[in-house]
């Protein structure tokens, strides 16, 4: 992992700086904003989901021509963008809760959110392009999470699935308009798009008996859900009524994914992915690593599991064979 291992005392500063900050703001929001940022700090947690985020930067460093203190801002600004859009989803995605806990998630999300701001307004004007191009993140973002699960994303347009990261990219725009070369910006930005889309793989993999649970939309339940279809319409000659993922068992998942191995077929398009990724031009090779991490863990979880059903198969023939033998 040295996409990560080489930026750990880089990362330790920014979270440093993020935390002093934090500090200062008006009790208790200050107490619960660092438990939050402690949360998702990546030397102290491995939750996978803010590596590319507060180290995008980086990886950008040596190919845009950054230097130290601009990737330290950068990486800091997204930090304090990462923990409010996951504040965001919190909000939208845990439920009722009671006026107490949203009047203090909405207040500390708010603060983030000027922090961020303040560093990219130290950066750039008011009228630098830089600001058009996080307006239009954030509209992606705010589709993404309202219509992906009518819209079924991950099947009908896959690199849609990676809109509600979008906002991440920020620091791709940041880092060649810094560096006047913003004829870059768009093959970074198809280079994260690939990336945050094989992360949202990840997630939803992790994800989909809460996100089961909770309704929310999942990429892996809506291929599932779709293969499910086909399967009806082939044993009933005729358009089947569809399977969504609203109207999916748990135990139709479990089937799915321990049985008829489905992963195989998912991990299938997280190589895909890899094979688009290298096809690009000026991706850096840390995101490469990046990518070729999460496409070895979804293979290798789908491995885990084909090897797993074949071990119970070849189990229950040596336990006939042998009571066979007894008999």
């Amino acid at each position: 992992m040295i996409w990560y291992e080489s930026y750990i005392k880089q990362l330790t500063e920014v979270y440093r700086a993020a935390s002093e900050r934090i500090a200062q703001f008006p009790s208790p929001l200050n107490e619960a904003g660092l438990q939050y940022a402690e949360k998702f700090n990546p030397i102290k947690q491995d939750n996978g989901k803010d590596y590319i985020c507060t180290l995008l930067p980086y990886w950008l460093q040596e190919q845009a021509g950054l230097t130290n203190e601009q990737c330290g801002q950068l990486s800091l600004a997204n930090v304090y963008g990462m923990l409010y859009f996951f504040i965001q989803d919190d909000v939208m995605d845990d439920g009722p809760m009671n006026a107490s806990s949203l009047k203090q998630q909405l207040a500390l999300g708010n603060l983030l959110y000027l922090e961020m701001f303040a560093v990219f307004r130290s950066l750039f004007p008011s009228d630098s392009p830089f600001w058009q191009h996080y307006d239009r993140y954030v509209s992606v973002w705010a589709d993404c999470v309202v219509n992906e699960g009518d819209a079924n994303y991950f099947l009908n347009d896959p690199l849609r699935t990676a809109g509600k990261a979008g906002p991440v990219k920020i620091s791709c725009v940041a880092a060649w308009l810094l560096t006047g070369k913003p004829h870059n910006i768009a093959k970074s930005e198809q280079a994260v798009d690939v990336a945050l889309m094989t992360l949202q793989m990840l997630d939803d993999w992790a994800d989909w008996e809460v996100d089961m649970r909770e309704g929310s939309y999942n990429g892996l339940l809506g291929m599932i859900a779709s293969e499910l279809a086909l399967q009806a319409d082939a044993v009933q000659g005729h358009r089947a009524e569809a399977c969504t993922i609203t109207r999916l068992t748990k135990e139709q998942v479990d089937a799915a994914i321990y049985v008829h191995c489905c992963m195989n077929r998912y991990a299938a398009i997280a190589k895909s992915n890899h094979k688009q990724l290298l096809l690009l031009d000026g991706v850096p090779s840390p995101l490469i690593d990046f990518h070729t991490y999460m496409a070895e863990c979804l293979t290798e979880i789908a491995e885990h599991i084909s090897q797993k059903k074949q071990k119970l198969l070849k189990g229950g023939f040596n336990y006939r064979f042998n009571q066979s033998l007894i008999e």
